[in-house]
C-alpha cells in the first residue's frame, strides 16, 4: 500500500495518535492526552497500517535524534579539548613563573589522567568463602568444640522429649 493511501485513510484524531506515538509516549499517555481508551489504542497499535502511519511520522524524530546526538557528541570533544589544553597551559605558566600549585590539585590531575590512560588504581579483593560445616567439622577434629549431647565422658545422652519437626505453612 502506498504512502498517500495510508495517510488517507486514518482520520486526524487518528495522524495525532500516531505523531504522539512516534514521539515515544507510551498507551497510558496517549490515552491521557486523547482522551481514547487504551484498549482502542491497542487495537490500533495491533493494525500493521498504523504502524506503517507511526514510522511514517517517526522518520523526522529519528533524524532529528542522530542530528542532536551527533551534534552532543562534537561538544563534548570540544569541551574535553579544550579543557586539556588550557589545564596543560596553566601547568606550563606555573612552571614558567615558579608558582606552586597545590599538591591536592597536582595529586587530583595526575589521578584523572592517569586513569583515562589505563594506569588507574588497582584494588585487589579477596573472597574467603567458609562453609559453616567444613569449619564446624575442623573444630572437632581439632577437639575446640564438643558435639551437642555428648558429655565429656563421650557416652551419648538423648534429649527428653525433643520436639517432633514443625510442619512448615506457607504464608497467607
Amino acid at each position: 500500500m502506498s504512502q498517500l493511501n495510508i495517510i488517507e485513510r486514518f482520520r486526524h484524531s487518528h495522524h495525532n495518535i500516531a505523531m504522539l506515538f512516534a514521539a515515544g509516549l507510551t498507551i497510558q499517555e496517549v490515552s491521557r492526552r486523547t482522551g481514547f481508551t487504551p484498549r482502542r489504542l491497542s487495537m490500533l497499535i495491533d493494525d500493521p497500517t498504523f504502524i506503517e502511519l507511526i514510522e511514517h511520522y517517526r522518520k523526522p524524530y529519528v533524524e532529528n535524534l542522530h542530528n542532536a546526538i551527533g551534534d552532543a557528541i562534537v561538544d563534548m570533544g570540544f569541551a574535553q579539548t579544550s579543557s586539556l589544553r588550557q589545564i596543560i597551559d596553566q601547568l606550563e605558566d606555573a612552571d614558567e613563573t615558579g608558582e606552586l600549585i597545590p599538591l591536592q590539585i597536582l595529586i587530583k590531575i595526575h589521578s584523572e589522567m592517569a586513569d583515562r590512560i589505563g594506569l588507574s588504581k588497582h584494588t585487589i579483593k579477596t573472597v574467603l568463602n567458609v562453609d559453616f560445616a567444613t569449619a564446624l567439622e575442623l573444630k572437632l577434629v581439632e577437639g575446640q568444640v564438643t558435639p551437642i549431647g555428648l558429655p565429656p565422658t563421650g557416652e551419648r545422652v538423648e534429649r527428653p522429649n525433643s520436639p517432633a519437626p514443625r510442619a512448615y505453612r506457607r504464608a497467607s
